[in-house]
């Protein structure tokens, strides 16, 4: 089996480089609109342990098997587990699949990723330009109700924000993934830093700080650990293809323990930073805080209204939410290009328009799934196909391999751990990272109870119909960091 043409041992030129890809990949818009509400809600610091827990001993061991049995084969998802298998002579018809799963959850989440970024691109030019002013509880949710209704209105910023992420996804990975990455990164850590120093100066940051990181465990209770545990198993993007794809770009030289490690700290400290920031923002003008679209596009722009310089800070925080979601859309895109060019070889472009397909085909599902105000809710029913069958099918297929079937002495080769940090790393991938995933597709079972009455329709949860809710789905899409 051949190695990927398009992923040579240098593609990334760097660690650095490197480095602020995975910090790319793990940032989304889960770390502003989902964990940090959940944080306040659950507990505090109680929900806080539990989640960095999380990270650390079930996130990180998928995080290190993913980059580095891509970087051993230099393959996509599909190939790479086919190829460790075979190394260890054996002979599995699922494995494949799960690694197409990865490919499918990859296009499913870029769909979604597009129709956030759109509307997140259009909040953007709205806060710029002043039309966010005056905002008051109604006024946000019928704006917003009615963008949501506007299927071409939608569709032009859909396309709008897949055309920036198509001018650096077609191009190659030294001029086009690395060359944004260097600037956007960078960017993000400034942009980041302004809101904290905006929401710090608003006179709420100590009580912020303290809804974060005081720990009241008489609020986490069983039901906040379990939401923590699922919350840290999506946050990371396992499952969906990208630490693969980006695994198989690695430089040989970079530290496998120390890349997953990193990107759990990042995420950790970027969920920190941002929920900080918001839930002093919306301490300050005593706005509810809520999660997903209702708390960015209803209830922060409210915020915005009361504050001094509201203009200018709306402006500057749905920058940051377009730039999270772009670094997402192009990961899970790339996941796509990668895999073509593999397969059929050639230039970047004529890849990158080949997989266009399938993922256009992805964008417009969930274009339709968001405005379509009836029927089956087809933007609930990709966000549960992913996170409720694919990603976790994908990490217990890896799961068995790495945990129980490949042999130390081909887990070695590739893991760059030995003594009592494999075995620690092995013990982690066979027991507790298969329990932590239960646990994540239970609290999903309960989360999405609402989404299975409008995926089942009226005859089977009851009642005279369903409306159309304010979020059309209740958080981000999980995985890349889907978050």
């Amino acid at each position: 089996m051949h190695s990927n043409p398009g992923a040579p041992v240098t593609a990334w030129g760097s660690r650095w480089t490197f480095a602020l890809a995975l910090a790319a990949v793990v940032l989304g818009a889960g770390n502003l609109w989902l964990v940090p509400p959940a944080v306040v809600a659950h507990g505090g610091g109680a929900f806080l342990l539990v989640y960095g827990l999380a990270l650390m001993f079930a996130g990180v061991p998928v995080v290190m098997t993913e980059l580095a049995m891509a970087r051993r084969y230099r393959q996509g998802p599909d190939h790479s587990l086919q190829a460790a298998a075979e190394g260890a002579g054996l002979h599995s018809r699922s494995l494949p699949w799960a690694g197409r799963g990865m490919l499918l959850a990859a296009l499913l989440l870029f769909g979604l990723y597009s129709v956030l970024g759109g509307v997140s691109l259009a909040w953007l030019f709205r806060a710029a330009l002043g039309e966010l002013r005056g905002a008051s509880e109604a006024s946000a949710t019928a704006l917003f109700t009615d963008f949501a209704g506007d299927m071409q209105q939608v569709a032009l910023w859909q396309v709008v924000f897949v055309g920036l992420v198509l001018a650096v996804a077609l191009r190659n990975l030294g001029r086009g993934v690395q060359r944004s990455l260097r600037t956007v990164i960078p960017l993000l850590g400034v942009l980041l830093v302004i809101m904290m120093v905006v929401a710090l100066s608003s006179g709420k940051g100590q009580e912020a700080a303290w809804s974060l990181f005081w720990p009241r465990w008489e609020d986490l209770g069983w039901y906040g650990a379990a939401l923590a545990i699922q919350l840290a198993v999506y946050s990371l993007a396992v499952g969906v293809g990208v630490l693969m794809t980006l695994g198989s770009y690695m430089p040989g030289n970079a530290s496998m323990p120390l890349s997953a490690l990193g990107v759990a700290v990042v995420d950790l400290v970027v969920t920190l930073v941002l929920g900080l920031a918001v839930t002093a923002l919306v301490l300050a003008e005593q706005v509810p805080l809520t999660s997903g679209f209702e708390l960015v596009f209803v209830s922060l722009p409210q915020v915005f209204e009361a504050m001094a310089g509201g203009q200018l800070a709306g402006s500057l925080f749905y920058l940051v939410m377009v730039l999270l979601v772009w670094t997402s859309a192009l990961f899970t895109l790339e996941v796509v290009v990668a895999r073509v060019t593999e397969t059929l070889g050639g230039n970047r472009v004529v890849a990158g328009i080949i997989a266009m397909l399938p993922a256009g085909a992805a964008a417009a599902l969930a274009l339709f799934g968001f405005t379509w105000a009836g029927g089956v809710d087809v933007w609930a029913l990709m966000e549960l196909v992913v996170i409720l069958v694919l990603v976790p099918v994908s990490v217990l297929a890896l799961v068995r391999l790495a945990g129980w079937q490949l042999p130390p002495r081909q887990l070695l080769a590739f893991l760059g751990v030995r003594g009592r940090g494999y075995r620690l790393w092995r013990w982690l991938m066979a027991w507790l990272v298969p329990l932590a995933v239960v646990v994540a597709v239970v609290v999903t079972v309960v989360e999405y109870r609402a989404g299975f009455c409008r995926l089942a329709g009226t005859a089977v949860c009851g009642g005279g119909g369903l409306e159309r809710p304010v979020m059309p789905i209740e958080e981000e899409p999980h995985g890349v960091n889907i978050q």
